[in-house]
Order: structure tokens, then sequence, then C-alpha cells
């Protein structure tokens, strides 16, 4: 059992007998903040890492933070707003600001915020780093919108985290900064009851020194996770205090990234995770830590806020210390839910390209690249005004667009792979000569270091295809099915629905895409596609005379062979099949309604299991018009890009399949 020793306050700090001083923001009025992204993962007004954030009520707020180059700190790259966002309308206000500290920590308990300690940078940008923990502790009431001076720290401390446990507010981890001289590492935590403003805090030993740690509260127990020991190694270790016992315990290590790592407590179970995007759960007393679910944006450096009984938001941090890329979407995350349910995120952006459908799109790490396409809405305007070979790079990461250099011609529904070592390849595509419009057998290869595409020689035979499926497999691209259309032939001639599966040696920049002997068992085109393993499934489609396909089909590449497979609940025309965690996705594009009629909008969402061999609904339907969406694998997500909206804006989906379908 460890003892608490009561620590007098500072002579900075109110005396017992004297209130505290109060610093009233009460003249400010709560100001929104312009946004230019809308939708379910509201953007931080500024990307920041170690800043404090907390709920109350229905606000999340956000405190200070480090928003400057990493390992470069200066005053300027610090922030001291206080910022708060509306859960119902998704909507940030500016509080106002207060001392700039970075690495403070937020806790929320009863009808009040408190702040503790943290970092100054006391030097100006560009001048030796100067940098000095800082003792403060204040509270917020937020219906007065006003701070209240409460007795400071025992010490300065930094790099620390917080959490109220009870009616107690503690403080653990870190260390002390005095400016240039070496940090001193922290071995004690701290404490004080919450219900009194003039109580003294109590120091008491802590069986660690580790700064960049997590604490959170859960079954009345103060847990502290991972950091960085003196040693500068990453731990992974687990310490819970007991309160009513005073004494620490080991937990379990925790199996994911313990640097920066985020945790918080709901009810008696704890949720961390670090940079490498899982998020663990730790039922308090269990022997070990199990997978929960994961962040669609890895991240460190960031905060766990529990926003209901089973949903946690994820806030802030940043994606590399080496490019400085800071994380600007909340993801809130349902979590204690087995089997989980779907879910989708929508996100509303304006559209830097006159593109409104049919672009090549591709994902490089959390960038997607869109270019090419039609400026139309219509479904057949093919003048050669109506094409584009504009290109922009979407950051999903902070949901900023980027130039991308153009697409070397004019064209629309060029397909696109990215190869296993990372090449970004665009085939085939359909555009106008200056004569007619038609199809292109082009092939061009991106580099996005040097934001530049290059041709590669040979192409698609002929006068090439549209609408086609592309794979990769032993080195060699494949291309199946699609249609070469030239209307300057005979009128029955004008659409050839190509059967022969070609193929190319990937890494023979001179070699041109020839038969491969193999051909598709049908006509096809527009159909959807994708591959596992060593087999390409091949989904809906349209055939001679405009008729869709109703039959589906697997090429296994290693045999040559051609399987049958079960169809999904209708046929679709220009839907998109995605491969991802060993299921099949099928979504948008059109299908007829089960009473018959005229082709529709298909806004499910189907899966496929080739465990089972069968189709389920995995989403009944979309928030988004999805006729011309694409569709493409995230990590373990699936990310929807749709730039068909007459106000010109651009929709974008994340959906987390969680465990399968919907109950129902």
């Amino acid at each position: 059992m460890l003892a608490c020793t009561p620590v007098a306050a500072s002579s900075s700090s109110p005396g017992s007998t004297a209130p505290p001083p109060a610093v009233a923001l009460a003249s400010v009025t709560p100001r929104p903040l312009p946004r230019s992204v809308e939708g379910d993962l509201p953007m931080l007004p500024q990307a920041l890492t170690s800043f404090g954030a907390a709920l109350h009520g229905e606000h999340l707020y956000v405190y200070g933070g480090y928003f400057g180059r990493p390992h470069d700190y200066s005053e300027a790259g610090q922030s001291g707003a206080l910022v708060r966002l509306s859960l119902a309308t998704g909507t940030w206000e500016d509080l106002g600001s207060g001392p700039k500290l970075q690495s403070v920590a937020l806790v929320t308990h009863g009808d009040a915020l408190y702040r503790a300690g943290g970092m100054q940078a006391q030097n100006p940008a560009g001048q030796p780093a100067d940098l000095r923990s800082q003792d403060g502790v204040a509270r917020f009431d937020p219906s007065a919108l006003r701070w209240t001076e409460l007795p400071p720290l025992p010490e300065p401390r930094s790099s620390h985290d917080a959490i109220a446990v009870g009616d107690t507010l503690y403080v653990v981890g870190g260390w002390q900064l005095d400016g240039p001289g070496a940090p001193t590492w922290l071995d004690t935590a701290a404490s004080r009851p919450l219900h009194d403003d003039a109580a003294e805090w109590s120091r008491f030993e802590a069986p660690f020194r580790r700064r960049a740690v997590a604490a959170a509260a859960a079954a009345d127990r103060l847990v502290v996770v991972g950091g960085l020991d003196p040693e500068g190694s990453v731990s992974q270790a687990v310490d819970v205090y007991d309160p009513a016992g005073q004494a620490w315990t080991r937990g379990p290590d925790f199996p994911g990234a313990g640097f920066g790592v985020a945790a918080v407590g709901i009810d008696d179970t704890v949720y961390a995770g670090g940079s490498d995007g899982v998020i663990h759960r730790w039922r308090v007393g269990a022997p070990a830590w199990e997978r929960e679910t994961s962040m669609a944006l890895p991240r460190f450096f960031h905060r766990f806020v529990a926003t209901g009984p089973a949903e946690l938001a994820v806030l802030g941090g940043i994606r590399s210390m080496a490019t400085g890329t800071r994380v600007r979407p909340v993801e809130r995350i349902a979590v204690g839910q087995h089997p989980r349910s779907p879910s989708v995120a929508h996100v509303e952006l304006s559209n830097p390209a006159a593109a409104r459908n049919r672009q090549g799109v591709f994902l490089l790490d959390d960038a997607l690249y869109v270019f090419g396409g039609n400026v139309s809405l219509g479904q057949h305007d093919f003048e050669p005004q109506h094409f584009t070979d504009q290109g922009a790079r979407l950051d999903l990461v902070t949901f900023e667009w980027s130039p991308m250099a153009p697409y070397p011609a004019r064209r629309q529904t060029m397909s696109t792979l990215i190869t296993s070592d990372g090449t970004a390849l665009a085939v085939g595509g359909f555009g106008h000569d200056g004569e007619v419009a038609r199809t292109h057998p082009e092939l061009h290869v991106y580099e996005p270091v040097a934001d530049r595409w290059t041709p590669r020689p040979g192409g698609l035979p002929g006068l090439g295809r549209t609408q086609l499926g592309l794979a990769e497999h032993d080195g060699t691209l494949w291309v199946l099915g699609g249609l070469d259309y030239d209307p300057r032939r005979s009128k029955d001639d004008q659409f050839r629905h190509e059967r022969s599966v070609l193929h190319a040696p990937l890494h023979d920049p001179k070699a041109g895409l020839v038969p491969s002997g193999l051909e598709l068992p049908r006509p096809r085109r527009a159909f959807a596609s994708a591959q596992l393993g060593d087999r390409v499934y091949l989904v809906g489609g349209m055939r001679e005379g405009f008729a869709l396909v109703e039959e589906c089909e697997v090429l296994d590449l290693s045999s040559g062979t051609w399987h049958a497979l079960p169809g999904p609940a209708r046929p679709r025309l220009s839907a998109e099949l995605v491969a991802l965690g060993g299921k099949l996705y099928l979504a948008g594009g059109s299908s007829r309604p089960a009473q018959g009629g005229e082709l529709a909008a298909d806004r499910s969402v189907e899966v496929f299991d080739p465990a089972t061999g069968s189709w389920s609904t995995l989403i009944d339907a979309l928030p988004i018009e999805t006729r011309h969406m694409r569709m493409l694998p995230w990590r373990d997500r699936l990310l929807v890009y749709n730039a068909h909206d007459e106000d010109g804006r651009v929709h974008v989906l994340v959906i987390d399949p969680g465990d399968g379908p919907a109950a129902g």
C-alpha cells in the first residue's frame, strides 16, 4: 500500500482561506467556426497533437495542443484555443483562448472541465528550443464560460495525463522540462479532491517513470497505459491504481503501439489504440487485452473520448513525425458491440475539378487520386468539350485537395490498378479523337513522387477497350472483357464486346498486351470485378443488345479455368466490386427493381463470402446517388467517391463493414 503525502500549494497558489481567483470569459460569445467539409466526419478546426479533450454534455471540448512542425517547437506553433464540437449538429464553436499549452490534460467531472499541466515553448520560431513544463490547474464552467484558477500541481509536469476517478483528480506520468537542461523524469503521481477548491495536492509514489502515457478510469481504478521510458524504449506496460486500497498492480501488457497512445474507460473496460490503428479493449481484471476494432486513420498523440456507453470519438493526432501530417477527421467508433454492425460515415466537400462522373480513381496510402472523366451529368454527352483531363488529389488525413498532373488525354471510364509493388496503372478509356468519340488503347503509369504520367508502349491492341476489368498475378497484368467501340464502323459492328483475355509482363515496359489464349465464357462490359488470391470474380455488366448479364463467373488465374459463381440479389450494371478481408463487397451501379421496370440506382451493399458461397445484404441503402460511384478498399474499410452532383459537390463515404450484415 502506498501512502499519500499532502503537498502544500506553492506561493503562487491561493491560500487555504482565500478563494482562488477566477478568470472570466463571460464576455466571449461562442463563435461558430467556418467549415469547408460537411458530414458525419467533422473536421477539427485545426489539426493538432498533444492537446486536451473531454466530453461535457452534448459537446466535445478541445484545449491547446501543437500544430507546428514536429520536434521544432516554438511559441508560434502552440495553441491556447478552447473550442467545442456539438455532437448533435457537427459544428464547432470558438470559446476564446487561454495560456498556450501542449501535452495538456483536460478532464470532465460533474458540471465542469479541468485542465492540468502542459508545456510552453518560450522561444520564437527559428530560435533554439526553450521548453518549460507548467504547473497550472484551472476549472472551466461551460455554462458561464468562466475559468477559475485552482491550486497548482506539486511540480510542473508535461507529457503526462490526467483523469478523474470518483471525485478525485489524478495526474500521472510525464516529465519536468525547465529550459535547455536535461528533463526530470517523474516517478510520482498526484491527486486532489474536486469538491474543495482550496484542497491541497497529495503526491504519491508511482511504480514507473514514463511519459506520453494514457490514463483511463474503469471499474473505479486508474489505468495507465504505455509511454516512453528514460532509456527511449517504448513501453507496453499497464499499471493499475486502486484508490480505495492505495495500491498499484500490473495489468497485462498492452498489445499495440504504446508511444503516444490514447485510452478511455467505459464502465469496467479500457479501450486503447495507437499508431498501428488497432483499438484494443481490456476488462479490468481480465488476463489479456482483446482486439476491438480499428481506426480508419492510424495516428498517435491523439485523444479518445467516450461519447456514449458504446461509442468513442477519436480526435487529432499525427500520422507520421517524418511528414508532419496531422489528422483532421473526428472518427466516432462503436465499441462494446459484438458482433459489430456496419456503419457509414458521409463527408461532403467541394469539387476542385469539372468532372461529374466516370473519372479514373486510385488510392495510394492515404490519398485518393481522381483524374479525367466527363463534365456533364448526362448519360451520353460525348461531344469533345465534355471530356476532361483534369486531376486532383484528396488527402484523406486532412480532407484537403491539391493539384495532380493532368491525365495525358481527355478520357473517361479508364480502368485502374495499383500493383503489388505500388505502381499505379490506368488502362484504356473512352474519349473524342477530334472526329468521333470512341475507345482508346492507352496504358499510362503514374509516378506520385514526380507527379507525372508516363505512357507505356504497346498498350491495348487495336482501337482499345473501355469498361474492362484488371488483375495482377505472378508479375503479369491481365485485362478481362470490355468494349471496343467505334461509330465509324458499320451499324452492326460498332459495339465489339471483347472476350479475349489479354496479358503482359508487368515489369517489361516495352511489352504490349496480347491475347493469353483465355476467353470470357460470354461477352461482358461495364461489369464489377475484383481479385481474391488467384481468382478474379466477374459480376453483372452488359452484353450485346444492351442486355444485362445475369451469370457471374470466376477465373482461376493459376489454372486458367472458369467456374460459375452465385449471383447477387439482382444483376447490376456499372457496379463496383471490392475484395476486403477475404470477402467481396458489391455496391453502386444500376439494377432493375424487384417488381421490374427501368434500370434505377441500386443503393444497397451486398457481400459475398467465398467460405459459404452465398450473398447477403450488408447495407440496405447508401445515403448518396450511386449510379456513378467508385469504391476502393481502404485498410479494413470501404471508401466510396462520387462527384455526380448537381451542386458540384463531392461525396465521400467511409464504410466500416463491421462483423457482417446488420441483424434483421
